[in-house]
């Protein structure tokens, strides 16, 4: 069930893509690209699938999904109101939009940090979802460079909103793809982890890493990450063990120790604490939806 890659077309004489979708049912198809999207369910409401995140959406929902982030929507044609199609707003667009590299523009600096959130995919809620989506029903009478610059604006309501009015969606672990040549202290710690997590990892031995006693290490891990250092390493194989879930055939007894869990039972817990189902019933939850099946 690995994910398809698949290419955005946006329409001549137009920088990305902005697409109302209205459709019986939204069919199950797990896919990738290398775009932003802006997914705004206008009249919709099913199942989503975001990096290893599987639930429920709603009327009005709006999410922000970043580039490569496996995702898909399902729902079928008697999930919504009867009589009514299923409704959406879709804009799919390229980082360097209208060819701006956006790290050196310094009028769109505030755009950086809200991008590199979206690599985890982000659900917006409240007043920020409200006036978002209000904007991207606008776009759709406006043509040009009217549209990109609303577009913008979007973006830049997105970027200046209440961390409360933004969640995240697929673990870090599942996306996240670490530089072994950057030399902070933390991103050496990650690195690390990242490249030892199938082994016993201990705390003694990433804060040599950082050069930093054991106590010392503990307060700057969670001040970093906002994890301890444990919590930290478990999600990690749990990110690990969704992808091979949806990607391989392994059992689920392989999984467990493949990404460095040594008992079955304590993999099954913590999976479930992260998830609230089993790595079966999440396996089978993406392979019904792959086959077609209700």
């Amino acid at each position: 069930m690995k994910p398809i890659n698949v290419k955005v077309n946006k329409p001549d004489r137009s920088s990305f893509k902005y697409k109302q979708i209205s459709l019986d049912s939204l069919e199950f198809n797990w896919h990738y690209h290398p775009e932003f999207e802006l997914m705004l369910m206008h009249n919709s409401k099913g199942k989503r699938f975001i990096g290893d995140s599987i639930a429920y959406y709603d009327y009005g929902d709006l999410f922000f999904i970043g580039p490569n982030l496996p995702h898909t929507w399902y729902a079928p044609s008697d999930n919504n109101k009867k009589g009514q199609l299923h409704q959406a707003i879709l804009i799919q667009f390229p980082e360097n939009l209208a060819g701006l590299n956006i790290g050196e523009v310094p009028e769109l600096s505030s755009l950086q940090q809200l991008f590199r959130k979206a690599t985890l995919g982000l659900q917006i809620h409240g007043s920020t979802r409200s006036d978002a989506a209000n904007m991207m029903k606008e776009m759709y009478r406006l043509t040009g460079l009217d549209r990109l610059l609303l577009l913008l604006k979007v973006l830049q309501r997105l970027s200046e909103a209440n961390p409360e009015e933004v969640s995240t969606v697929s673990s870090v672990e599942f996306t996240r793809k670490f530089q072994p040549d950057e030399q902070s202290r933390i991103d050496r710690v990650c690195t690390f982890i990242n490249e030892s997590y199938r082994q016993k990892l201990r705390l003694e031995d990433a804060s040599a890493i950082a050069n930093m006693s054991a106590t010392a290490f503990s307060r700057f891990f969670k001040r970093s990450t906002g994890k301890t250092f444990i919590n930290y390493v478990n999600d990690l194989r749990i990110g690990r063990a969704c992808k091979l879930l949806i990607d391989s055939e392994l059992s689920v007894g392989e999984i467990c120790y493949e990404v460095g869990f040594n008992n079955l039972s304590n993999f099954n817990r913590r999976f479930c604490e992260r998830h609230g189902c089993t790595p079966r019933a999440y396996r089978m939850e993406f392979s019904m939806r792959f086959h077609g099946q209700n």
